[in-house]
């Protein structure tokens, strides 16, 4: 039963953050600016990531609404980037990350994370 409610609400999670980040509602954290700003990722890229891309985790942290998905860009053979956007109200743009391949394998187009680096 709790692994069903978890599985829902970690898909209400996803919904809300794509529904609300389309609408235009949503923050960047100061953090994610400057990852973005290190990185050189656009925030063109990152809002494609979260509405066009795919879920490829979900954390789930000990506090009741502290859910955090992660989305890679869509449509691409290898994604190159990825963002952790925290379920809120308003969502927040927690980070915005390029993938390494020591921490993620690509399988059929989709970021998986390496056995060791799983939490």
């Amino acid at each position: 039963m709790i692994d069903e409610l978890a599985k829902l609400r970690c898909e209400m999670a996803e919904n809300n953050i794509r529904q609300k980040v389309n609408d235009g509602y949503y923050r960047v954290s100061n953090h994610a600016l400057d990852r973005m700003g290190e990185r050189k990722i656009s925030l063109e890229k990152v809002i494609s990531c979260i509405t066009e891309g795919e879920n490829i985790e979900v954390q789930i942290g000990n506090e009741i609404d502290d859910f955090k998905v992660l989305f890679q860009e869509g449509n691409i053979d290898k994604p190159e980037v990825y963002t952790v956007v925290a379920d809120r109200d308003i969502p927040v743009i927690v980070t915005v990350c390029r993938t390494k391949d020591e921490v993620w394998e690509c399988i059929g187009n989709v970021l998986k994370r390496r056995e060791m680096h799983k939490k």
